[in-house]
């Protein structure tokens, strides 16, 4: 059931971040370091935004929203929901001057202001109605939401970077436009209210129930994903942040990617078997997860971390090449090894109610990261930085699979997770072995060989498996056919 629900999100698990990849690296010809960090920063604060105006009502919507309503139920939910967007909006504008106050954004006007209030609200919107999609299985919407945003975004901020001006609000104002239309394009699919009529009380009440508690935990969840961005450029500056953006911005994207190959479609499932009351039948499709995320972030990471030497010198500008050498394999492995407990152990935690165990992990993960990336970037610069993260990163994994397996009866696939490592290395030996790529021709053929090395490895691996899926695919071909 995963693997087939995998496949139907891969349009938009592939082509989102894929043109979020694609930018990363166009932006950087075109946006000075200075203002680079100020566009990471003001995307990672509308994150927040996000999380007090909207995150409550996505997370319980994705948790408990069946996925055939009545009809006055399901119009009593969208009207309900309509009044919570309308009340977003303000907050938008209210988090977008705490943006600009915070971040030190040269020649403050209104324009300003408007154009990040913009970006916010649609982003937010944005999410909200992919979380819904998920919840309702509306697998076109919610490829419409994914896609629609980072390709024209990628479209418009190009034109409006070479002929209108190179800054972040440029950017901004790109990706704002570029979520409105997804959000016009996806709403009619899914089904809104546009004007509130009335307000369901008994799912107001519910949402805050089950979301209150949630935004504490998606706060604290935020603060461990984002403290990095905020450390190093209170310490040493935005340029200094935007010189490191770069390589930690894509590093991270790569093991997004992997993460949420998985992810998009095994938690509706897992929640989905929790609510039938099948625990067990739960907990197995979590430990499956588990495997296939390790079987796609492990060769990611490994991969970019060989590679990311000659990749960075054929793609990167060259003012922020050294710094993206230096921490871009280091950014993979920090953020894989977040990506693995936020989507498999604390997933756990969310699905069971134990939301104090999830605030646990997030407390480790803070102390233990703000701590350890000061110490690392004062005593050993920007690398360092990243190691202090990553080690902040592991000690919150270690806690949360603790708790996860003493107190909740999670299962790590040990045997899946010795077959992963086992075609990871062979995929590694296979990219020792050849010349180092010194051109884009080059680096696609070296990355095509990693991925067919690691696939042979790991049918090999699977093999059972792997003959078992062939049989019953070909014995429904053979009774079709008859």
């Amino acid at each position: 059931m995963l693997i087939r629900q995998t496949i139907r999100y891969l349009p938009a698990q592939l082509l989102s971040p894929a043109f979020q990849l694609l930018s990363m690296v166009v932006w950087t010809y075109f946006l000075p370091p200075a203002e680079m960090g100020s566009y990471m920063l003001i995307t990672a604060t509308q994150e927040f935004a996000y999380l007090i105006a909207l995150s409550w009502f996505s997370v319980y919507a994705l948790r408990f929203m069946p996925f055939e309503r009545g009809r006055a139920e399901r119009s009593a939910f969208l009207h309900t929901e309509s009044a919570i967007i309308w009340v977003s909006l303000p907050i938008s504008l209210v988090a977008a001057v705490a943006t600009i106050a915070i971040i030190d954004v040269t020649h403050l006007t209104w324009q300003t202001v408007a154009v990040i209030a913009f970006f916010f609200a649609t982003r937010g919107i944005n999410t909200h109605y992919s979380e819904r999609a998920r919840a309702q299985s509306n697998i076109l919407a919610y490829t419409m939401l994914q896609i629609l945003g980072p390709i024209l975004g990628f479209g418009i901020g190009l034109a409006l970077l070479t002929w209108w001006r190179p800054t972040s609000e440029a950017l901004i104002l790109a990706y704002g436009v570029a979520q409105m239309i997804a959000n016009l394009v996806a709403a009619p699919m899914i089904g809104i209210a546009l004007l509130p009529r009335r307000i369901d009380t008994a799912i107001l009440k519910a949402a805050f129930a089950f979301g209150g508690p949630m935004l504490i935990l998606y706060g604290l969840g935020w603060i461990a994903e984002n403290n990095f961005r905020y450390v190093v450029s209170h310490v040493s500056g935005a340029a200094v942040f935007g010189l490191l953006a770069v390589g930690w911005g894509l590093g991270r994207r790569c093991a997004s990617f992997g993460a949420m190959l998985v992810a998009a479609a095994a938690f509706p499932i897992a929640a989905r078997l929790l609510n039938e009351g099948k625990r067990e039948e739960a907990l197995r499709q979590l430990s499956t997860n588990a495997a296939l995320l390790i079987g796609v972030m492990a060769p990611t990471v490994v991969g970019i971390a060989m590679i990311s030497a000659p990749a960075t010198d054929l793609l990167i500008a060259e003012p922020y090449r050294e710094m993206t050498k230096a921490i871009l394999g280091l950014s993979a492995l920090a953020a894989a090894i977040r990506f693995f407990h936020v989507h498999v152990s604390d997933q756990i935690f969310v699905l069971e109610k134990r939301l104090r165990y999830a605030g646990i992990v997030d407390v480790v993960e803070i102390v233990a990261a703000v701590g350890l990336t000061a110490a690392g970037l004062l005593l050993h610069g920007p690398v360092g930085a990243v190691i202090g993260t990553a080690i902040g990163s592991t000690l919150a994994a270690i806690v949360s699979l603790y708790l996860a397996m003493g107190k909740l009866d999670f299962r790590l696939p040990l045997r899946d997770i010795a077959k992963v490592a086992a075609a990871t290395a062979a995929m590694a030996l296979g990219l020792a072995v050849i010349p180092v790529a010194s051109s884009a021709t080059g680096l696609v053929l070296t990355i095509l060989l990693g991925m067919v090395v690691y696939a042979a490895a790991i049918t090999i691996g699977y093999r059972g498996e792997a003959r078992g899926i062939l049989e019953r695919r070909l014995s429904r071909r053979a009774q079709a056919s008859a």
